[in-house]
């Protein structure tokens, strides 16, 4: 996948998720990683189609990405896999203990997740005048 499909297809996962702040906050943690939806075994969870009016939709099947992902067939790094869970966490319910997941990430991806988080909970920007 190039760059140019990148971004449609993050504009379509967008589109998709759009009224549902977890679901959206998902696709914006996925997106901003720019592991996975470069990767060619992981297209086959993203659901593809078309809206009555011709318009392209897709949309992540977060559940059978996270199975695979928990079954060994999505071999990837231990951040990696962090990120997934915590985007399907988010996407489909799954649940994750965080005590296990955020160990790995570095600054960028805690940096992701804390604006996935406050996407979540339609709370971003976060200020710091409403934490100090």
């Amino acid at each position: 996948m190039n760059l140019d499909e990148f971004y449609e297809l993050t504009e379509q996962l967008c589109e998709h998720a759009i009224g549902v702040n977890a679901d959206y906050a998902a696709v914006d943690l996925i997106a901003n990683h720019r592991v996975w939806l470069l990767r060619a075994d992981f297209a086959p969870f993203i659901q593809r189609g078309h809206y009555a009016s011709g318009e392209p939709i897709a949309a992540i099947r977060w559940q059978a990405a996270h199975t695979a992902l928990q079954r060994g067939q999505l071999p990837c790094s231990g951040s990696e896999a962090d990120v997934l869970s915590i985007a399907a966490s988010l996407g489909a319910g799954i649940r994750i203990s965080l005590r296990h997941v955020l160990g790995n990430l570095d600054h960028a991806n805690i940096a992701h997740v804390v604006r996935a988080i406050g996407l979540a909970n339609d709370t971003w920007p976060i200020s710091t005048k409403d934490i100090l």
